[in-house]
């Protein structure tokens, strides 16, 4: 048996093939979260403990959540967890409001922005 011939192949086409561009490189992020300036441990001190609280013998920890504009400063404080004792967490709020700075977060493109930091302050008698 004498095999069958095959037909003939169509003659083959060039066919271009553009590659797609390369990826273009990630936009390298600047965004950074606040950070605090100068020292923390002066913000609030021994020395602003309310008097009542001190003749009470009135101890505890203030947790807040607070509010930092683009400009650094706290511009709310809410206070997230109470020491249990008044004069202490609003001695907590009003003074982080009046001292604490800081370095303000900053978005995508490295403009300063606004955003949200949580803290604890706990309140000790100094002995």
């Amino acid at each position: 048996m004498t095999p069958l011939p095959l037909p003939p192949l169509p003659e083959a086409r060039r066919v271009e093939v553009t590659p797609p561009p390369p990826p273009q490189p990630a936009a390298l992020s600047r965004a950074a979260k606040a950070s605090a300036r100068g020292d923390r441990a002066g913000w609030i001190t021994a020395e602003d403990y309310p008097a009542r609280s001190l003749r009470n013998e009135e101890e505890g920890t203030v947790s807040i959540s607070a509010r930092i504009g683009a400009d650094g400063r706290v511009s709310d404080c809410t206070v997230t967890a109470s020491s249990g004792f008044p004069l202490l967490d609003e001695a907590t709020c009003r003074l982080y409001q009046r001292r604490a700075r800081f370095t303000p977060a900053r978005d995508d493109a490295g403009q300063p922005t606004a955003t949200n930091t949580t803290d604890r302050i706990r309140w000790t008698i100094p002995r």
